[in-house]
Order: structure tokens, then sequence, then C-alpha cells
């Protein structure tokens, strides 16, 4: 078995599922991921974090967090949203090709590829 990369990550994903938190609002939600750098778009903001190069333990940290601002609604699920992205450590692909983010074994987040 291959082992996993920050670049086996590489490409865009549309986030189908996050822990605790409603997409109701959300719009296709996307991530970019280029050599170790996580780009993404939420409804009202956009963010860039860092990871690796060890796969092992990970941090999004620091965030940060562009400008923007929604109704109050979609702003606290922005909230809700970007502080479990702040609470994973680790990331899998799944057989089926699924990205699971996790805090420890707990998931928090499921995101499949964007087919361009």
């Amino acid at each position: 078995m291959a082992s996993t990369t920050a670049a086996s990550f590489d490409g865009a994903w549309i986030v189908e599922k996050v822990q605790d938190v409603d997409l109701a609002q959300f719009e296709d939600l996307r991530f970019d991921f280029d050599g170790g750098t996580l780009y993404g778009s939420s409804p009202c903001r956009s963010f860039t974090t860092t990871f690796g190069p060890g796969m092992e333990t990970i941090m999004f940290s620091p965030l940060q967090i562009g400008g923007g601002l929604c109704d109050e609604a979609t702003m606290i699920a922005e909230r809700d949203f970007l502080q479990q992205i702040g609470l994973v450590n680790r990331m899998e692909l799944t057989g089926g090709g699924q990205l699971v983010m996790y805090n420890f074994d707990t998931p928090l987040l499921w995101a499949k590829r964007l087919e361009e």
C-alpha cells in the first residue's frame, strides 16, 4: 500500500458533510489542496492554511481568513465549519476516493474530489 503524502490530496474537493454543521446555506463548499496548502471558500469568506509535511499528525494552523459578511445564520454556520477545520489532526482517502478529515478517531468532514 502506498503511503499517503500531502500531494495525495492535491486538487479540488467538494465538501459533502461536516459534523454538527448544517450545510443547507452553503453552495458548493470547496477545498483546493496544493503542495501542503489548503485553500477554501465558505459562503462569506475565504481561508488558507498549510499542513504537513508529515501526515501522521497534522494541524491546519494558522488559519488565515479573508474578509466578508453574510446574514447572521450563515455567519454562525460558517464559524462552526471553520472551528471543525481547526480540530482536524488527521486525513485519509477511502478506497472509494472520498476524503475524510478526523479529530483523532472522530470523523469531522467528508469531501469528494471535484471531477473537472
